[in-house]
């Protein structure tokens, strides 16, 4: 008799970190989710998501064949520039535009630093060739594709062992013929090699940009690919039947066989999911204007959700190392992919403390997975963030990581004492006091670039704290910066793991389209928009989604004529109309007063690039709700614990279990609140109210 089969009812995350890679299963009939950590494998990423999934099906006792979704957030992209371990790369480019690459842009990325060099390009001059061919701005050919030459070109690379090519030529936006046809015959000459064009990957004007964009893609194109592949394969062979999805950098996810044609789109997996995430946790709380603090391991980092909706940039430099200044460009390499705004900083739960002629400093350098905080008793001898908290009694050792870890204090004391405490001449925990204000410093910067630098007021807005370290320090940042009211999420710890399954599967599609908005031709403005809406409605096509689950969002990259920069403007989702043209050149005029104090009514505007984001709407994350309570924690109430906190000092202050609480508990900081995955401190005068879903809501007294 033929076994029935196996209904699919579990939904699977993987977010894989610098120190824990984290693990989401949701099962569909009860909306319960539980959550898994492992060690991350930084020789092999993907051993850890193996480990993670084995894990699960141990400790859940299901069958992999029932999962219905699994998605994926990885690092192995940016981590292949960082290491400088991606394809050798060649790149042709119209002839006379040989030195691209070199050239980049005319700001110096270190303004008073002597010794500063430019960031080797990803493509030796000596793999870089001009070839005879030229497009004009309107798209007309000029001079023809010279076949014979590039055969000749293509010859040479084939003595050169090339791995990936990519190809931008000049104008191709406009009139990509030439682009396609240099990538037939170089298949034809070069077999096996990852090949990309500039007008498929970023059909935009900047030609430092598009090449730039273009040359990244190919350079992680072989490296990404055989990651997805083996790691697809190791899925299927464990049992999981359905494909891997990949979170893109914007927030929405992706087949893993687009993302093997496109790597550069998912360089921000990891950080994206966590608003996304966040943005979800909020929506159930009924609040949409949100900054989300997401404090891991490594880093800590920022982001803003407005009106309910996630803020994007259009591109962003990989390979720079942690930059959050918004003035300083060039240090990195540009990727021109639609990516959730991020600001970071190297102020992670590893962050290690040191000093510099006397000067306590706290990161960038992490001490990571490897062998990580002193306590950790992995062989770590530098003092970091999470030292400092056990320390302080701000993270239990009894209760860290549910008690599973065994915590080495004595040595982390010792450590403190000799390498910071002495040489400064102050006890260990002034010492320890001092790390965590030298982090907040850091990170309260980075929290002001993602608000009050884009014209917001951080006193509108409601803080997300996840991540291990987030809601250990989220609280007393957001006291800092005029924010009376916290969100520390169910689950914390594996938040970002959570916003895979939250995310929608979603695509952008940008156009170079340079003309007036007063007397412009919004006509050719709406079929210019028709189109990239018929190339969205192509791509979310084969993910069987219905027409009602499909949504699409107008914006413009505009300016008033003659700036050098462009900013994003929502524009309505629907076909545009002459009489439009007023309404969209107010929605500019107010975004530009709000970003830069000023606004130019007599000031000519353009459109720069249209875009079209299509989204196709998966199912929502669903939760179980949470049981009722009686008001009172005090079920869930433990035994008395020493606890320092800024403006108070060591203070004996009550500690409950997060999992005991339940909807409509309250209580009072200060207090800890801890769980398996991350320790919430509450501070004097902040109260904490547990909602239906479990998300901990903490108000500043006498906050509305």
């Amino acid at each position: 008799m033929k076994k029935p089969e196996k209904i699919p009812r579990y939904r699977l995350g993987v977010d894989i970190g610098g120190t824990f890679t984290d693990l989401v299963v949701l099962n569909e009939g009860s909306g319960h989710i539980q959550t898994f950590k492992v060690s991350s494998t930084p020789h092999d990423p993907s051993q850890a998501a193996l480990n993670g999934v084995r894990r699960v099906r141990d400790a859940l006792g299901i069958d992999l064949a029932e999962v219905a979704q699994f998605t994926h957030a990885s690092t192995v992209a940016s981590n292949t520039v960082l290491q400088a371990r991606g394809a050798r790369t060649a790149l042709l480019v119209t002839e006379g535009f040989r030195d691209l690459l070199e050239i980049q842009r005319h700001k110096r990325y270190r303004l008073f630093d002597q010794s500063y060099q430019k960031i080797p390009p990803l493509v030796p001059r000596h793999l870089s060739f001009g070839v005879p061919e030229r497009v004009d701005e309107t798209g007309v050919v000029i001079t023809p594709l010279d076949e014979a030459a590039l055969r000749v070109v293509l010859q040479k690379l084939v003595g050169e062992k090339i791995e990936a090519l990519a190809i931008c030529f000049l104008f191709s936006f406009r009139n990509s013929a030439h682009e396609k046809r240099a990538a037939v015959i170089a298949r034809e000459m070069l077999p096996g090699c990852f090949i990309t064009i500039s007008s498929e990957i970023y059909p935009q004007y900047r030609e430092y940009e598009r090449a730039s964009t273009t040359v990244v893609n190919a350079y992680l194109g072989p490296e990404v690919s055989t990651y997805l592949e083996r790691m697809n394969a190791a899925l299927s062979r464990e049992g999981i039947n359905v494909p891997l999805h990949m979170m893109q950098s914007n927030g929405g996810i992706m087949a893993w066989t687009e993302a093997t044609a496109m790597p550069c789109r998912i360089v921000e997996s990891g950080p994206a999911a966590g608003v996304i995430a966040a943005a979800h946790f909020g929506r159930l709380a009924g609040r949409t204007n949100l900054l989300s603090f997401d404090m891991g391991g490594t880093t800590a980092k920022a982001g803003l959700i407005e009106n309910g909706e996630v803020r994007l940039s259009s591109g962003q430099e990989l390979g720079a190392g942690i930059n959050i200044s918004r003035i300083l460009h060039g240090g990195g390499y540009y990727v021109g992919a639609a990516t959730v705004d991020l600001a970071e900083v190297g102020a992670g739960g590893g962050s290690i403390a040191w000093l510099d002629a006397g000067v306590l400093k706290v990161g960038p350098q992490s001490a990571g997975a490897d062998p990580g905080p002193i306590a950790y008793g992995k062989g770590g001898d530098r003092v970091t963030v999470t030292d400092a908290n056990l320390l302080l009694g701000r993270i239990s050792a009894a209760a860290f990581l549910g008690g599973e870890m065994q915590l080495d204090l004595e040595k982390a004391r010792a450590t403190v004492e000799r390498e910071l405490a002495a040489p400064l001449n102050i006890s260990v925990e002034d010492a320890c006091a001092a790390v965590i204000e030298v982090a907040n410093a850091s990170m309260l910067k980075m929290l002001r670039i993602v608000t009050v630098e884009k014209g917001c007021d951080p006193g509108d807005f409601t803080l997300v704290a996840f991540g291990g370290n987030g809601p250990v320090h989220g609280i007393e940042l957001a006291g800092d910066l005029g924010i009376r009211e916290v969100i520390v999420p169910p689950l914390p710890g594996v938040l970002s793991a959570q916003g895979l399954l939250a995310a929608d599967v979603r695509y952008d599609f940008r156009q170079t389209y340079i003309a007036a908005v007063a007397g412009g031709d919004l006509a050719a403005v709406e079929r210019l928009f028709e189109a990239l809406e018929l190339r969205g409605r192509e791509a979310l096509r084969n993910y069987g989604l219905a027409e009602d689950a499909i949504e699409f969002h107008r914006s413009a990259d505009m300016r008033y004529r003659r700036q050098a920069y462009e900013i994003n403007v929502r524009l309505p989702d629907r076909p545009l109309v002459a009489a439009d043209g007023g309404g969209v050149a107010e929605a500019f005029h107010a975004l530009h007063e709000k970003l830069y104090g000023r606004r130019d009514e007599s000031g000519a505007i353009e459109f720069v690039t249209l875009v079209v984001t299509a989204t196709g709407n998966v199912r929502r994350l669903a939760h179980a709700p949470l049981e009722s309570g009686d008001g009172s924690p005090a079920r869930a109430r433990k035994a008395l614990h020493k606890v320092f906190f800024r403006d108070a000092g060591l203070v004996e202050c009550d500690c409950y279990d997060r999992a005991l609480l339940r909807t409509g508990d309250e209580l009072q900081g200060p207090a800890l609140i801890e769980a398996a995955d991350s320790t919430t401190v509450v501070p004097p005068r902040w109260r904490v109210r547990c909602d239906s879903v479990g998300n901990l809501m903490v108000t500043l007294e006498g906050a509305k």
